[in-house]
């Protein structure tokens, strides 16, 4: 509106027409096109504002980090299993009855730092690699040394966990939204083969392996992470009876301010008797059987405002030894609107859009194309990190292939999560497209 003034003020020939009609607009009317403006602002805001994200209280950060610079009372990321922090205990006559028994024994878990290709080649050559196990008796100066055999397998104590946090959503009728979390598919078991006969009294001290060639993927003694913890929290007040048709249930209220109302909580699932929970603004109420006054234990999931910080940029600053990555999408109206309402996606600009919402993903993965295939001869370049969804009524020999094809940024070639970040896009995908099997790949 101001430039339109001000041409049609370069088009009066007289200036001294034009200087006093200028005069008059900039006291009376410019004021009032800003105020007009200020105030179109503010209403588009309030609308947009209208709409959240269903999902901003339940983002999931990840990472991983030396064991030793994990900080037991960070207020963001905590280990997916709490006993890592604990130092390594053998039991030696449960050692000694599964090599009896020709049972593998895992000693320790690695992180491996190559690419996905890298570590299936690994895993699926089945060689062994040598190592030794340092023993000591409690008193007893003389150490034993015990030359050993072992084995890489896939370890999978991580991605248990992360099936234990989507049956909690599934629970709590919460929206599931993949885990981006690459490292807990990338530790291996180190299993012993070697038979041994070790006394009750020895403990192990040091376990050292070479993994030969390898030994340039191995990571030790880092530990994955992630911005869910466990609490206890206790009834506010005693329950409030609520009949149903065929009994009464009572609802159990906690009052959230003491652990932060910005963050996502989720009743854990080792609840007795729990039945269902709704979120108020600063209140979780619980429906239970139970009439009586309860603690309860909850997943709270920290949210990245408890840093203090406005943006995911100033995460990076906290210094962890890893990228953090997470699930979290910057959606615009539309993409909120479509969340709000499940909206079925039906087209590639919709994918596209999909793709485009995790920002840091789609800055490194560029969207080229989708294409439906009648089957995929390649190596699948991606794998689903939902493995535990079951999908009972449609069978894989009879889906067609979404092929989904990416560019990679210049800056990322050398990324060794590359193919890990595309397949949490692809599995994020197969959520959506079920009657599909989603495969990603990298085009040149």
């Amino acid at each position: 509106m101001k430039n339109l003034i001000q041409n049609r003020l370069n088009q009066i020939p007289d200036l001294n027409e034009r200087r006093m009609l200028r005069s008059v607009l900039n006291d009376v009317y410019s004021n009032v096109v800003d105020y007009n403006m200020d105030m179109y602002d503010r209403l588009e805001e309030r609308i947009y504002s209208e709409i959240s994200d269903p999902k901003e209280k339940f983002y999931i950060y990840t990472c991983i980090d030396i064991a030793d610079n994990v900080d037991p009372i960070d207020d963001f990321l905590h280990p997916i299993i709490p006993s890592d922090m604990e130092d390594v205990v053998y039991d030696m006559m449960e050692i000694n009855e599964k090599l009896q028994s020709g049972e593998p024994v895992v000693i320790t878990s690695v992180f491996m730092k190559c690419s996905t290709m890298e570590l299936k080649q690994i895993l699926d050559s089945d060689r062994t690699y040598k190592g030794y196990v340092r023993t000591g008796i409690a008193g007893e100066p003389d150490e034993n040394i015990y030359d050993i055999d072992v084995r890489l397998e896939p370890c999978d104590k991580y991605i248990r966990a992360i099936e234990n946090l989507y049956r909690a959503f599934q629970n709590n009728s919460i929206e599931w939204n993949t885990v981006n979390c690459p490292y807990a598919y990338k530790f291996v078991d180190i299993v012993l083969y070697t038979p041994l006969s070790l006394d009750e009294q020895e403990t192990i001290k040091e376990v050292s392996i070479d993994l030969a060639e390898h030994e340039k993927f191995k990571v030790p003694n880092v530990i994955p992470l992630w911005n869910v913890v466990e609490v206890a929290a206790r009834d506010a007040e005693f329950p409030t009876p609520m009949p149903v048709i065929d009994r009464i249930i009572y609802e159990h209220s906690i009052i959230l301010d003491d652990f932060g109302t910005q963050n996502g909580y989720l009743v854990a699932l080792d609840n007795a008797d729990y039945i269902y929970s709704r979120r108020k603004d600063n209140e979780l109420v619980i429906a239970s059987i139970d009439n009586n006054q309860a603690s309860w234990t909850l997943l709270k999931i920290e949210n990245e405002a408890n840093l203090g910080q406005k943006d995911d940029s100033d995460i990076k600053q906290k210094g962890y030894s890893f990228e953090v990555l997470s699930n979290k999408r910057e959606l615009g109206f539309a993409g909120k609107f479509s969340s709000t309402k499940s909206l079925t996606i039906r087209t590639r600009g919709e994918i596209a859009r999909l793709l485009k919402s995790y920002n840091e993903l789609s800055e490194q993965l560029i969207f080229r194309d989708v294409e439906i295939l009648e089957s995929y001869e390649q190596v699948h370049q991606t794998f689903d990190y939902n493995i535990f969804i079951d999908d009972n009524i449609r069978i894989d020999p009879y889906k067609k292939i979404m092929l989904v094809s990416f560019e990679m940024s210049a800056t990322d070639t050398d990324d060794y999560l590359i193919y890990d970040k595309m397949s949490f896009l692809m599995s994020e995908l197969q959520v959506l497209f079920p009657e599909y099997k989603c495969l990603g790949e990298i085009r040149s």
